[in-house]
């Protein structure tokens, strides 16, 4: 809410703001997580699952964006360098700067997806859980966005543990 607004925001709806102006800041860093994981992920049969993630997820934080301006709750002018700041921190590719599916790198990566993924999981279902008393929160939505997280999740895990011998297995002994 703006501060020269004349009604007062009550705590909880404060604290609901603050929640989703954290969500739009990590979705803002996750949209760009997933971008290096299509440079990594390019050039190999995973390749097109990877692309399909990382489209939803761009898809998931637009929606973010819509709920947020229904809930009178859009980001202010003074939170966006941080939110710019952290999608930029996570273009850099701090997890896997070479953007190579080989070793601990390609598994971390694939690691903070999944935890980038369940985050975004939790605040659907939180959501869906407030939107029982709000009405300005389209609970039918909310709970088809936390469905395709989950689903989202799954096709991670999948690719993770599909592919995770070829990083970490030891070399068979001669």
């Amino acid at each position: 809410m703006n501060k020269g607004a004349k009604t007062k925001e009550l705590p909880a709806e404060h604290s609901l703001t603050a929640y989703l102006h954290s969500h739009l800041t990590a979705a803002n860093a996750g949209e760009r997580l997933f971008e290096q994981a299509v440079k990594s992920w390019r050039d190999t049969p995973q390749s097109a699952e990877v692309a399909r993630l990382a489209a939803e997820v761009s898809e998931d934080k637009r929606t973010l964006e819509e709920v947020c301006e229904q809930l009178h709750a859009s980001m202010p002018g003074y939170k966006k360098p941080l939110a710019w700041a952290a999608a930029q921190g996570a273009t850099l590719g701090p997890i896997n700067p070479g953007h190579s599916i080989d070793g601990a790198k390609g598994q971390l990566e694939l690691e903070s997806l999944i935890s980038a993924v369940t985050g975004k999981l939790l605040l659907w279902k939180t959501l869906h859980v407030l939107s029982r008393d709000d009405n300005r929160i389209d609970q039918v939505r909310m709970e088809q966005l936390g469905n395709r997280a989950a689903a989202q999740i799954q096709s991670l895990e999948a690719l993770l543990l599909d592919t995770c011998p070829a990083r970490l297995a030891p070399s068979p002994k001669p």
